[in-house]
């Protein structure tokens, strides 16, 4: 090749970069859109952003973001498809000036699909600082949070004085804060407002380097109170940020009765916990569970794992060696006539067979046998009015009348102790 033909055909791929492979060559007058897709993959494995019918950016998987799209400035109706299809999941009207970026953020709140548009055109902090931005889009589910910056582990800050960089933010944040900036590695702490015992999550090794300008989006996990986020920099890469953490509540039901002590990967989460009794969720590292009761070692029928975000409950039966482990759902109720979740869980030692449980002579939790919980199902609110009745058969475990059952609520019908000692055994709960 001679070098005034290289020369030439240089000269060309400047002037059309997307047509020598480079992609991405736009006009001075077209904007830039990207799309983050803040879903998890058993919502949408993946989403198209279209504009006026015709797409932006495709394929883009969930805790990733997209390249940007070029869009000449006007006015654009936008949705979100999932990858393939041809019907809108979620629509926007936004208008688009010439030389901006914009991302587009796909995220689900209380079950349902949302996009927001977040403009990456905010100026640079001064020198020595950096901004940061909260968008709490798991609000629906996990209620208003504050955020910490602290150099020890988010578990430290009940004991600590730390007040919080960032308070009381639900959904988006309305501006950046702006922060002295760092080499130095920190927490950030995101618990419930007005709570720093209630660590929703701990995002270790956040550098809040000279000039950065950082949004950090939250989303629900698998439990539906626990927080995940994604670290979006600004024009800039998405970071996940997983959860490392699990709940997990003991459910003691030993026999003979009596005050049990049980530990988790060395988390002390029930201590002279009197059986029959279901002590407070208690936060410990995800993934495989080691458990101590009484300061014994306990090896269960089969491996226990909380999931990352998860909340469990770990029922310790019989006479204290058993111990297996459920899990628990407390995000809320979508159904506005319905806004209650209960559930039954039996841990009834001696009990035959399988517990129903019903709230005014209606069936809710049904099939659950020994060691094991119904489904949620949703009821509707009850101010001290509902009865609430669990048996097997003939015998009955339980019964409650006049319950209140609080709309927002998630409840669980425990039974627990030992069914030749009482025969009605059962504790409501609240999950949430």
């Amino acid at each position: 090749m001679s070098r005034s033909f290289r020369f030439l055909q240089l000269a060309f791929c400047s002037l059309a970069l997307s047509a020598c492979g480079g992609g991405g060559g736009t006009s001075t007058d077209e904007a830039l859109v990207r799309l983050v897709n803040a879903t998890s993959a058993t919502e949408f494995a993946s989403l198209d952003l279209f504009a006026a019918n015709g797409a932006v950016v495709s394929a883009v998987l969930p805790d990733t973001v997209s390249g940007y799209g070029a869009l000449k400035r006007d006015t654009y109706t936008l949705d979100l498809r999932q990858t393939g299809s041809a019907t809108p999941l979620v629509t926007t009207t936004a208008t688009l000036a010439s030389k901006s970026h914009q991302t587009v953020v796909a995220t689900t709140s209380g079950g349902t699909l949302a996009m927001t548009m977040l403009s990456d055109q905010e100026g640079a902090p001064s020198s020595g600082n950096a901004k940061l931005r909260i968008f709490d889009a798991a609000s629906a589910d996990s209620g208003a949070v504050d955020v910490y910056l602290i150099a020890a582990a988010c578990t430290t800050l009940a004991t600590s004085a730390a007040a919080p960089t960032i308070a009381n933010v639900s959904g988006l944040q309305s501006g950046y804060v702006q922060v002295t900036a760092s080499t130095t590695p920190v927490h950030l702490c995101v618990t419930a407002t007005g709570d720093k015992s209630d660590v929703r999550l701990d995002i270790p090794g956040v550098t809040l380097s000279d000039q950065r300008i950082l949004t950090v989006i939250l989303t629900h996990t698998t439990g539906g109170l626990l927080l995940r986020g994604l670290l979006l920099d600004q024009q800039g890469v998405a970071t996940v940020a997983a959860n490392g953490l699990a709940r997990v509540r003991v459910a003691a039901s030993v026999v003979p009765a009596g005050p049990v002590d049980v530990s988790v990967n060395g988390t002390t989460v029930a201590a002279g916990l009197t059986s029959p009794a279901v002590g407070p969720y208690r936060l410990v590292a995800a993934g495989p569970l080691t458990v101590q009761v009484n300061g014994t070692p306990v090896t269960p029928a089969a491996p226990l794992s909380a999931d990352a975000g998860a909340d469990v409950t770990l029922l310790v039966t019989g006479t204290g060696t058993t111990v297996s482990l459920i899990n628990d759902d407390t995000s809320l109720s979508t159904n506005a006539a319905r806004p209650v979740k209960l559930r039954l869980v039996n841990a009834l030692n001696g009990a035959a067979g399988t517990a129903t449980l019903t709230v005014d002579n209606a069936l809710v939790g049904a099939g659950a046998a020994f060691g094991t919980a119904s489904a949620y199902t949703t009821v509707p609110a009850s101010a001290g009015l509902a009865r609430g009745e669990a048996r097997s058969g003939a015998a009955q475990y339980f019964l409650a009348t006049n319950v209140t059952l609080a709309s927002g609520h998630v409840y669980s019908v425990f039974l627990l102790g030992d069914v030749a000692a009482a025969p009605n055994t059962g504790q409501l709960v609240a999950d949430r």
